[in-house]
């Protein structure tokens, strides 16, 4: 046998023959496909499976949606764990694992504590019971690992560890909704620390924005929660200072940690100090922009159109400095001036369009650009038609329309000419009313005992209840109401008791 026959068996030996070689020969694998018989089997089965008629394009079919709604929960994973005596084995080394923990944490007069050991033996334990679907018990021990691991500097993995303890708080089911909001918000907001330490502004940006989703979980309200939007706009300054956020003024709580609130600076006219100090905290990373435009996306689900174009400003900075992107830009450009649009306001989306957006080459050439600049002159000369065929899926912003995220076209079809964006009642909805069935209507008195339309003998006929005024009437006698009403002296015009207006005395 040859030296590279002799390579080539002892390679399939250790690995396995590859490509379905075997011993060096190659051999190629039979596919056989299942074909029909019989034309007539085929022709059966054709006509049983005949496709549906495309829609023209002139037909719109009505669509049961109801509206965007953000969704930050979390399924939690179909993972098969151990069973029977496999089960028992690993829970049982889980157990060995935390006691050996536990004594490496114990204090005595001739050790110490040691964090470091303590930490590993943490990790295992959560590891074992990860397996075992022990999610109580894991993320008990994902927490103390964490804390053993931040305090001998393992930042990356403490991290780590807080991270996966919070994705198991929002999934539990056996913790109150405001348990699982406050430790979840806590594991990430330590991660967001511990990636501070590790000198990763990004990941802790990142961090920093999901410790403040952790107090929407659970919330099926239809308004975001003081506490919520303080932190998620915290959040989009911790990506993009507000110095360099074109729309910081759209901020609704708290102020910018990069401007002193005992000088006359603000964000918009910030002091040479406090904008270079703003330069130095801009994350850079690549596709940084995507957990705050998921941001803009929970805002807009909310309403909060005015967060959500200070979030959308955050995106724009992060997407023009990184100098390579062009499409999503545009799409950045354009979703400020629908979000613009959506607060009432066409002369701020034209000059900041005219400022800002045209400002970059790849814009003017580009769907949005038209998009953008339809909607807002036909916004500003309160033009309904044009706004219409500007947002219309037939025209020629079909293409710039489908392109955006969900909750945007939702935010475009509710543009008004005048005022803040606001859903309209479909016309559906609206005779859905009329079209309820006779046993679904509340029975009442008037409808049941509901009569045919009497005649005009009989609505003469019909007494009107005024009757007994009449009589009453009938019975007073005049000729002494006639001398009553003479014997009351009113006086007279030529009476000198009547006092000319010269003579009044008006102090």
């Amino acid at each position: 046998m040859s030296y590279k026959q002799n390579a080539s068996a002892n390679r399939d030996a250790l690995f396995g023959s590859a490509g379905g070689t075997n011993g060096g020969t190659k051999k190629k694998k039979s596919r056989s496909k299942s074909k029909t018989t019989t034309s007539s089997s085929t022709g059966n089965l054709t006509q049983a499976r005949k496709p549906p008629k495309a829609a023209t394009p002139n037909q719109i079919t009505p669509s049961s949606s109801k509206g965007y709604k953000y969704s930050s929960s979390k399924k939690p994973t179909m993972s098969i764990g151990l069973i029977g005596s496999a089960k028992d084995a690993k829970l049982k080394e889980a157990e060995d694992y935390r006691d050996k923990a536990k004594k490496a944490m114990q204090k005595g007069i001739f050790y110490r504590p040691d964090p470091l050991a303590a930490s590993s033996y943490y990790k295992r334990t959560a590891d074992a019971y990860q397996q075992c679907n022990e999610f109580r018990l894991e993320r008990m021990y994902r927490i103390n690992s964490a804390d053993c691991q931040l305090s001998v500097g393992a930042f990356a993995t403490a991290a780590a560890e807080y991270t996966r303890a919070a994705e198991l708080f929002e999934v539990a089911d056996d913790e109150t909704v405001e348990m699982k909001r406050e430790i979840g918000r806590k594991c990430l907001l330590n991660a967001s620390n511990a990636w501070l330490n590790m000198n990763e502004p990004a990941k802790a940006a990142d961090s920093k924005v999901a410790a403040a989703k952790a107090l929407t979980w659970g919330d099926d309200s239809n308004a975001l929660p003081k506490a919520a939007l303080t932190a998620l706009e915290e959040a989009v300054e911790a990506h993009v200072p507000d110095p360099l956020n074109p729309y910081s003024r759209f901020r609704q709580m708290g102020i910018s940690a990069y401007i002193n609130p005992d000088s006359d600076e603000t964000a918009d006219n910030p002091s040479s100090e406090s904008l270079s100090f703003a330069e130095q905290h801009v994350v850079s990373r690549p596709y940084a922009h995507e957990s705050v435009q998921d941001v803009v996306y929970l805002f807009i689900s909310f309403g909060e159109y005015l967060s959500a174009l200070y979030a959308q400003g955050a995106v724009s900075v992060l997407l023009s400095r990184d100098g390579v992107s062009s499409l999503t830009l545009s799409r950045s450009f354009v979703a400020e001036t629908i979000l613009t649009l959506a607060t009432g306001d066409p002369v701020a989306a034209e000059q900041q369009f005219l400022d800002r957006h045209i400002q970059k080459n790849s814009y003017l050439s580009s769907r949005e650009c038209k998009l953008g600049e339809e909607l807002f002159r036909a916004v500003k000369t309160r033009d309904d038609d044009a706004l219409e065929e500007a947002r219309s899926t037939t025209s020629s912003n079909r293409a710039a329309i489908g392109n955006l995220h969900e909750s945007l076209r939702e935010v475009v079809s509710m543009i008004r000419i005048s005022g803040v964006a606001r859903k309209t009642v479909d016309s559906s909805s609206r005779k859905s009313k009329k079209n309820i069935s006779p046993k679904d209507r509340p029975k009442s008195s008037s409808s049941s005992n509901k009569k045919e339309t009497a005649s005009f003998e009989e609505l003469s006929t019909m007494k009107t209840g005024y009757e007994k005024d009449v009589d009453a009437a009938d019975v007073i006698d005049s000729s002494c109401l006639e001398e009553e009403l003479d014997a009351l002296d009113f006086g007279d015009d030529s009476d000198e008791s009547i006092l000319d207006d010269d003579e009044l005395d008006l102090r």
